[in-house]
C-alpha cells in the first residue's frame, strides 16, 4: 500500500512539474508571439487627411487577429522630394533597423512603394513588406524579390466613366488631368487602352482631351476648367493638390479613380469616382500581415491582389453641384454627410416623439398647477381669518417645520417689517439667522433647542434682528412652543412674535444717561490729569524765565544751565501734545499702516542716535541684531514710535547698567523687537496694568503714562502681541511680536539699499567753494513775523534771505530772483502753502523746496510730499534740525 501512495505521489509531482514548464515555455511562446514591430511607411505627409483612415484600417485589423504590435508610421512626403531623394530619404530609415530590423514592412500608395522596392536596401530582401493602395504597378522592380507582395487599386477609367454618366447622361467630352510624371503618362496610356473597350458610338458621341495642367501658364490652365461646357467631366487619374483650386472655378463635376483627395473634411474640389476607400486599403494590407506573421500564409505564395472598390463621393460637392442624392448608385458611400442627412428618417421620429412627449409634460405641468393653485387658495383663505384676529394684537404667527426646516409666516409680519413678500410666506433659515445680532444667535439657538427635546413647554426669547436696513437692528420678543404630534415626520413649532423695540428703547435712555454720567467723570478726571502734567514742565519753563530776565544776578554757566532746563521741559510739554495727538488719532481711528522696504538695520541705527546723548554715561547702551540683514515691508514711522516710547520708559527707570535694543526674526514669520534693561523692574502685579491710560509705576516719576498705552494701540494696527518680562531690582525685556506676511517679506541675508525719503545735496548742488554761502539766496514764506524772525536768527548773515507773508508772494518774490532753497508754511492767508509749492513746481522742478507746518497730523507730510516737496520739518523749529535739513540741499554753508 505504501509503494502505491510513493508511485502515485512521484506520478503527480512529476505532472506538475512538466504542466508548470510547459506553463512557462508557453508563456514565453506567447509573449514572443505577441510583440511585433511594424513599420509603416506613408507615401505624402503626416498631414494628408485620408492617412487618418488608413491608420484606423491598419489598427482594426491588427486587433481583428489579436496581435500586440508597435507600429511606427513614417511619413515619405513625396510631394516635396524628386526620386533620388526620395531613394535616399528611405535608405536612411532603412539604415536605423540595420541591427533590429523590423518584423513587417507596410507601404502605402505607388510612390513609397516604387521608391523604398528601387533603393534595393538590403533590409528590402529579408524582411516580408506587402504594399497597399497601388495603381500603376512596374512589376519589373518586383524581380528578385520573393519577400514581397500586396494590393494593387484597379484604375478602373471605364467604370468611373459609367459613374458619371448615370449621374449626368449627356456626357459630351472627358477632360483627362495628366502630368509629365511617370504615373502621368502611365495613367495617359492605361485610359487609352480601357477606352478601346468603349463601343464605337459612344467614341464617336465623345470627346477625349487631355490636359497637362502642370506644364500650362496660368491664364490657359485657368481656362479650360472656368469655361467648361454642360456635358464635360474631368476625371483624375492620380490626386494633386492643386485640383482643388481649379474645381472651385468649374462648373462641371471632378471624378477620380483614386482614393486620393476626397475624404473626411477634405477640401479636394473631386465629386466621386469608384475606387478603394482608405480604411478598406489599410485594411487588406495589415489583415494579410497579421495572417502572414500568425503562419496561416507565406508571403511567397501570396499572389498579387486587387482591393475591394465601390461608388464614393463628397458631400459638399453634391450640394456644390446641385446633384440629388437619389441621382447616386445604391451602393454609394458619401464622405462628409450631415449626420442629419445620412439619418433623416430617424431624425424625424426623434423630433416627433420629443414633441408628443414636450406635450404630454406640459399638460401635466397645467393639470398640476392649476390644483396647486386652487389648494393655495383654499390656505390662503383661511390664513386672512387669523390675520384678522391677530393685527389687533399687533402679534405675528410663525411656524418651523423640523424636517423641511422651513420658516413660515403671516402676511401682516411682511406688511409691518417691510420685507419683500416671498411665496407662501416663507423665509430662508439661514438667511433670517443672519439677520439676528451675532450676540444673541447662541441664546435664540439654545432656547430652540429646549424646546424641541421638551425641557420647556414654553419658552420666550428676546433678540435683536435687522429687518431692514443690515446695520440697523431691532428689539422682538417671540413665545412659541412645540407642537404635539405623533412621529417626528410632522413635528411643528408655532410661535407668536412682536416687536418691543420701543421697550428697549426706553432702557437704552436709561443706560445712554448712565454712561454719560460715567463719560462725565472719566473725562474730568483726564482734564485733572492732563492739567497736573502741563503745569509742571509750565512751572519750571516760566519760573527760569522770569530768572532769566534778571542779567546780573546770575553767573553765565547759571544762565546756560537754567536754558538747558528750560529747553528739556519744553520738550516734555511737547512730547505731552504729541503723545494726547497720537491717543486722539488712534482712538478715532485715523491711523493707517502704511506698507513700504524697511531695513531694520537703519530703524536701530536711527533710534540709536536719537537717543544716544540722552543716554548717561553710567549706562551702557548698544543694539543687538542678527548676524544677515533683514528688510521686510512695514510702517518705519510706526516701528520707530514703538521703540522710542519703550525706550524712553528704560531711560527713565535705569540709573546704571546697561540698555539694548534689537530685533530678531523667529521661523521668518515673526519679527521681535525688544527694548532690554537692568533697570528698577515692574512688580507681577503692574504688570497687567502698565499698558493703561495715565497708569504710572511711579506718581513722582515725571510723564503723563500715556506712552505705554500707545505702544499697546499701535502694536493692535500691527496685529502684533506686545509683552514684558520682568523682576523687580533685576530689569525689565518689553517685546513686540510682528507677523510677516509673505507679501510683506522682501530678503533676509541681502544687503539692499534702502532710499531715504528725501534727496541729499549729493541729489542736487555738488559745488562747494568759500563764496557760495554768501551767494546762497534763500526764500522764507511765513506769515507770522516772530516765526520768520526766529528763522532769520537761526540762519543769520550766512544767506541772502528773502520774505513772503503769504504764497502770492512766495510766487513773484521766486519769479524774479535767483532763489537756491525755499522754506514754506503750509498755513498761510491769501494762498497756502500747498497751491504755492504747486505753481512754483510749475515754473521749476528742480528747486529745493522745504515745507514747515505747526500740524501735527501725518496727512500734511502726505500731502506735501504729493505736491512735490522736497524737504518737511515741523515747528516747533529745532535749529540743529533746520540747519542739517538746509546742509543737505545747500553744501558749502558753515554753521
Amino acid at each position: 500500500m505504501k509503494r502505491i501512495h510513493f508511485i502515485a505521489f512521484n506520478i503527480m509531482a512529476a505532472i506538475f512539474i512538466i504542466t508548470a514548464v510547459l506553463g512557462i515555455n508557453g508563456c514565453h511562446k506567447n509573449k514572443s508571439q505577441t510583440d511585433y514591430n511594424i513599420l509603416v511607411i506613408h507615401s505624402f505627409d503626416s498631414l494628408y487627411t485620408w492617412g487618418k483612415e488608413i491608420k484606423e484600417g491598419i489598427n482594426d485589423a491588427f486587433s481583428h487577429h489579436n496581435l500586440s504590435v508597435k507600429i511606427r508610421h513614417f511619413y515619405l512626403n513625396c510631394e516635396m522630394l524628386n526620386a533620388r531623394q526620395e531613394i535616399d530619404t528611405l535608405s536612411r530609415l532603412l539604415d536605423e533597423y540595420t541591427y533590429d530590423p523590423p518584423h513587417m514592412i507596410l507601404i502605402e500608395d505607388d510612390q513609397a512603394t516604387f521608391s523604398l522596392i528601387t533603393s534595393n536596401h538590403p533590409i528590402t530582401h529579408i524582411v516580408p513588406i506587402i504594399f497597399s493602395g497601388v495603381s500603376y504597378l512596374n512589376c519589373d522592380i518586383l524581380t528578385g524579390y520573393n519577400n514581397i507582395t500586396g494590393f494593387e487599386c484597379k484604375r478602373d477609367f471605364i467604370a468611373c466613366y459609367k459613374l458619371a454618366k448615370h449621374i449626368i447622361p449627356n456626357i459630351t467630352r472627358i477632360n483627362i488631368l495628366t502630368d509629365s510624371t511617370v504615373l502621368g503618362q502611365s495613367s495617359r496610356k492605361e485610359f487609352l487602352k480601357q477606352w478601346q473597350t468603349v463601343s464605337q458610338t459612344e467614341k464617336e458621341k465623345i470627346k477625349i482631351k487631355f490636359i497637362p495642367y502642370r506644364e500650362m501658364k496660368t491664364f490657359r490652365v485657368l481656362y479650360p476648367f472656368y469655361n467648361a461646357s454642360k456635358g464635360d467631366i474631368f476625371i483624375l487619374p492620380k490626386w494633386d493638390f492643386i485640383i482643388s483650386q481649379f474645381s472651385n472655378i468649374s462648373a462641371q463635376p471632378f471624378f477620380t479613380v483614386c482614393n486620393e483627395g476626397i475624404g473626411e473634411n477634405i477640401t479636394g474640389g473631386i465629386l466621386g469616382g469608384i475606387f478603394t476607400l482608405p480604411y478598406q486599403q489599410g485594411f487588406d494590407g495589415a489583415n494579410l500581415a497579421a495572417q502572414i506573421l500568425k503562419g496561416e500564409k507565406t508571403i511567397t505564395n501570396v499572389p498579387l491582389q486587387y482591393h475591394k472598390d465601390r461608388p464614393v463621393f463628397d458631400w459638399p460637392q453634391i450640394k456644390r453641384l446641385n446633384i440629388s442624392k437619389s441621382q447616386l448608385p445604391e451602393n454609394s458611400f458619401i464622405y462628409n454627410i450631415p449626420i442629419y442627412e445620412k439619418y433623416k428618417t430617424e431624425f424625424i421620429i426623434i423630433i416627433l416623439t420629443a414633441f408628443i412627449l414636450l406635450f404630454f409634460l406640459i399638460f401635466l405641468y397645467l393639470l398640476e398647477k392649476k390644483k396647486k393653485k386652487r389648494i393655495q387658495i383654499r390656505l390662503h383663505n383661511k390664513q386672512e381669518l387669523l390675520e384678522q384676529a391677530l393685527q389687533v394684537g399687533n402679534f405675528h404667527t410663525w411656524s418651523y417645520d423640523l424636517i423641511t426646516r422651513k420658516l413660515t409666516f403671516d402676511k401682516h409680519f411682511f406688511q409691518s417689517t417691510g420685507l419683500p413678500l416671498t411665496e407662501n410666506y416663507k423665509i430662508n433659515r439661514i438667511s433670517l439667522i443672519r439677520r439676528i445680532h451675532p450676540d444673541d444667535r447662541r441664546n435664540v439657538y439654545n432656547t430652540l433647542l429646549s424646546s424641541i427635546y421638551g425641557k420647556d413647554a414654553k419658552v420666550v426669547v428676546q433678540f435683536r434682528i435687522s429687518l431692514n436696513s443690515p446695520d440697523e437692528y431691532e428689539w422682538w420678543e417671540t413665545h412659541f412652543s412645540l407642537s404635539p404630534y405623533i412621529s417626528y415626520s410632522n413635528a411643528q413649532i408655532y410661535g407668536l412674535c412682536s416687536s418691543i423695540e420701543h421697550i428697549k428703547q426706553r432702557e437704552m435712555e436709561l443706560i445712554v444717561a448712565r454712561d454719560l454720567a460715567a463719560k462725565a467723570e472719566l473725562r474730568q478726571s483726564f482734564v485733572a490729569n492732563i492739567s497736573h502734567e502741563i503745569r509742571i514742565p509750565l512751572n519750571a519753563i516760566i519760573g527760569f524765565t522770569n530768572l532769566l530776565s534778571d542779567e546780573n544776578a546770575f553767573t553765565p554757566n547759571e544762565r546756560q544751565s537754567f536754558i538747558k532746563t528750560i529747553n528739556r521741559n519744553c520738550n516734555i510739554l511737547l512730547k505731552l501734545i504729541n503723545d494726547i495727538l497720537e491717543l486722539s488719532k488712534l482712538e478715532a481711528n485715523t491711523i493707517s499702516l502704511v506698507s513700504e522696504p524697511c531695513n531694520m538695520e537703519q530703524i536701530l541705527e536711527l533710534v540709536y542716535s536719537q537717543h544716544k546723548m540722552r543716554i548717561p554715561e553710567s549706562i551702557q547702551f548698544s543694539i543687538e541684531t542678527p548676524h544677515k540683514q533683514t528688510i521686510i515691508k512695514s510702517d518705519s514711522i510706526r516701528l520707530i514710535q514703538l521703540l522710542s516710547n519703550i525706550l524712553d520708559n528704560a531711560i527713565k527707570f535705569t540709573q546704571e547698567g546697561n540698555i539694548t535694543i534689537g530685533y530678531s526674526i523667529d521661523h521668518n514669520q515673526y519679527l521681535t523687537l525688544f527694548v532690554k534693561d537692568s533697570g528698577i523692574g515692574i512688580s507681577e502685579e503692574e504688570q497687567n496694568l502698565i499698558f493703561d491710560r495715565f497708569y504710572k509705576c511711579n506718581e513722582f516719576t515725571q510723564g503723563p503714562g500715556l506712552g505705554l498705552s500707545i505702544c499697546a494701540a499701535i502694536a493692535q494696527l500691527f496685529e502684533a502681541n506686545i509683552s514684558v518680562e520682568s523682576k523687580p531690582g533685576k530689569g525689565s525685556c518689553f517685546s513686540i511680536h510682528i507677523p510677516i506676511r509673505k507679501d510683506d517679506q522682501i530678503s533676509f541675508g541681502e544687503d539692499r539699499e534702502i532710499k531715504p525719503l528725501f534727496p541729499t545735496n549729493a541729489d542736487h548742488n555738488t559745488e562747494n567753494n568759500e563764496s557760495q554761502s554768501q551767494e546762497t539766496t534763500l526764500l522764507i514764506a511765513e506769515d507770522i513775523e516772530s516765526n520768520f524772525l526766529l528763522l532769520k536768527t537761526i540762519i543769520g548773515n550766512r544767506c541772502r534771505i528773502l520774505w513772503a507773508k503769504n504764497g502770492k508772494e512766495a510766487i513773484e518774490l521766486y519769479r524774479n530772483n535767483s532763489v537756491d532753497l525755499i522754506l514754506l508754511d503750509i498755513k498761510m492767508p491769501e494762498m497756502n502753502g500747498i497751491e504755492a509749492l504747486k505753481e512754483i513746481r510749475k515754473l521749476s522742478a528742480d528747486i529745493p523746496i522745504i515745507m514747515q507746518t505747526a500740524y501735527a497730523f501725518d496727512s500734511d507730510k502726505d500731502i506735501a510730499i504729493e505736491a512735490g516737496c522736497t524737504g518737511f520739518i515741523t515747528k516747533p523749529i529745532n535749529p540743529v534740525v533746520l540747519k542739517q535739513t538746509i546742509s543737505n540741499y545747500i553744501s558749502g554753508i558753515i554753521w
